[in-house]
């Protein structure tokens, strides 16, 4: 990865990885060894789909991740009504403040759900309120016309 990285031309500050929690709980200390160094060169690193799998409180203090993804199941079942979710979501987010990391909640489709999120000091929020997912011929596409470049139908294809 690494190698890719400085082939590319990329400081490795700009990249930010995301692992799943389900395979780094496979095996934490494989785990911690594939990402250490990357996170030594100053590669970013977030846990995707937190709460979904078996962490160890223990195992995530000795990680070193700079992100926490609270998985979109928790967004769902607060859509629901359901109050133990945002019982899980203000438990994840207090972890992520105490352990000193940004915290981004997936599948954010509502406004009320984002407002829930920025009331309790979520750093960030991803989901179909801002945007679809898009290829990646379309997110060039977009690029180009937010800079003001002409795009053809060649170029959007």
């Amino acid at each position: 990865m690494l190698r890719i990285v400085q082939h590319a031309g990329l400081n490795p500050r700009q990249l930010e990885l995301e692992i799943t929690e389900s395979v780094v709980m496979e095996d934490p200390e494989r785990a911690l060894a594939l990402i250490k160094p990357l996170r030594e060169a100053g590669v970013r690193l977030a846990i995707d789909d937190f709460g979904c799998g078996h962490s160890s409180l223990s195992a995530l203090s000795r990680l070193p991740f700079d992100v926490i993804k609270i998985d979109q199941q928790f967004v769902r079942a607060l859509e629901r009504g359901d109050p133990q979710a945002a019982a899980i979501i203000e438990m994840i987010l207090a972890l992520g403040k105490t352990l000193d990391l940004e915290i981004v909640a997936e599948g954010v489709e509502r406004r009320e759900e984002a407002a829930f999120m920025a009331e309790r000091g979520c750093h960030w929020v991803q989901g179909f309120l801002y945007g679809a997912a898009v290829s990646a011929p379309e997110f060039a596409e977009m690029l180009r016309r937010q800079a003001g470049e002409e795009v053809t139908a060649i170029d959007a294809a």
